[in-house]
């Protein structure tokens, strides 16, 4: 039995060992930083579902300090809502408009929420404001706390 051998180069072995490293060095984020992927939105925000986040890259920028949030009810009591994170002084911060913001009897209301959170606690606060209130009330602004729980 005769056994041949793959033929590469040592040239084109030490290139593809060095893309690899490169590749890892320019993508790896910083040790503190958040991972993508999925994460639990621990709230009492929400009464009615709980949320799912799941944290993608930015495009175009595809920077460590910015991230894709793409939030999903668990169940279909809410509406999806999704927009660019960004990372600032070790705080990330999310502002989204959320068509159903404002839970009025009967019918809700839109609001805009700015979520703030820890890079490394991954705790933070959600501020809701709407411009018009439940039974066409003044203007307003309620907050929560919440936590991201890595899936």
């Amino acid at each position: 039995m005769k056994l041949v051998r793959a033929g590469i180069s040592t040239a084109a072995a030490a290139f593809a060992v060095a893309v690899f490293t490169v590749t890892a060095m320019v993508t790896a984020p910083p040790a503190s930083a958040m991972r993508l992927g999925n994460y639990d939105l621990l709230t009492n925000r929400y009464d009615r579902a709980s949320w799912m986040w799941y944290l993608s890259f930015c495009v175009p920028e595809k920077s460590a300090d910015c991230a894709k949030v793409s939030a999903r009810p668990r169940l279909k009591f809410y509406e999806y809502y999704e927009n660019k994170a960004y990372l600032k002084d070790g705080r990330w911060t999310l502002v989204v408009d959320v068509p159903d913001g404002l839970r009025c009897p009967g019918y809700n209301l839109p609001t805009r929420e700015t979520y703030v959170w820890d890079d490394v606690t991954l705790a933070g606060t959600i501020d809701s404001r709407y411009n018009v209130g439940c039974f066409n009330g003044p203007p307003g602004t309620q907050f929560w706390t919440f936590a991201l729980r890595r899936l």
